[in-house]
């Protein structure tokens, strides 16, 4: 009885710290079945994946990355909770019978699968719909007792980013499962390719907002923090664009 207690405040307390999580792989089709996979993806997840009580799913395309085939796409789950969280089929009547005929022969080859929880301190994101299907991400792998030097900045952005005024959103999940010890991966967001090019002036007042909240040279010295914390391989950015036709109907935020 007490194991059992015990095990269900461990569940409870999963949900309460890490929130919301994601598990996402990429999926590769055979040479000159592209198409053919989009529309089995796209066939299933209306099937499948469309009304508010089916598990959620996301795709995106991959346009630029070390991690996925630029002919491929990746495929994102998502729940409210961990518990929430559909892996392994989701145990949906029919589903995995209707995924091997329409959609694994198309198939070449899945990465394996990861789950990540979303850190909320070091998230700000009011981006609605589709108004910016664009995803500049960002991999990074923590060193060992590193964890606080690499959050502090990006745990303070978000008060700052409320400060500057300026339109900037983003996602910070750290992994749970599935990948790389310290994996963390940071999601920026962008209406178009030109809103990730450099000299909007855009980061120049988060960065004032910044140190008028934290005090002077705060921003240098917290990124630099942030840079040592990381080592120095697996680091990596990808650029991702959200596909809505081949995607669950998407929350309000």
């Amino acid at each position: 009885m007490k194991n059992f207690i015990l095990i269900f405040a461990l569940i409870i307390n999963a949900n309460f710290v890490f929130g919301q999580a994601i598990s996402y792989r990429y999926i590769k089709p055979i040479k000159g079945h592209g198409q053919d996979l989009r529309k089995g993806l796209e066939d299933k997840t209306k099937k499948y994946n469309s009304k508010e009580s089916d598990p959620r799913i996301y795709t995106f395309a991959v346009r630029a990355s070390q991690r996925g085939s630029m002919s491929g796409v990746l495929r994102m789950s998502y729940g409210e909770t961990l518990g929430e969280l559909s892996v392994g089929g989701s145990g949906q009547p029919g589903m995995m019978e209707y995924w091997m005929e329409n959609v694994d022969k198309y198939i070449e080859s899945n990465s394996p699968s990861e789950i990540f929880t979303l850190r909320k301190s070091a998230t700000h994101n009011d981006a609605l719909g589709t108004e910016k299907p664009f995803r500049r991400v960002f991999h990074y792998i923590i060193k060992p007792g590193q964890w606080d030097k690499f959050w502090k900045v990006r745990d303070n952005l978000p008060k700052a980013i409320e400060e500057s005024g300026v339109d900037f959103d983003v996602n910070a999940f750290q992994s749970f499962a599935g990948g790389p010890r310290g994996h963390v991966r940071i999601v920026v967001f962008g209406k178009d390719m030109k809103s990730f090019e450099p000299g909007s002036g855009d980061w120049q007042k988060i960065r004032s907002a910044y140190e008028k909240i934290y005090g002077e040279d705060s921003w240098d010295i917290d990124w630099e923090l942030s840079r040592n914390s990381q080592r120095e391989w697996g680091n990596s950015v990808e650029l991702l664009e959200f596909m809505p036709e081949l995607s669950s109907p998407l929350l309000d935020k």
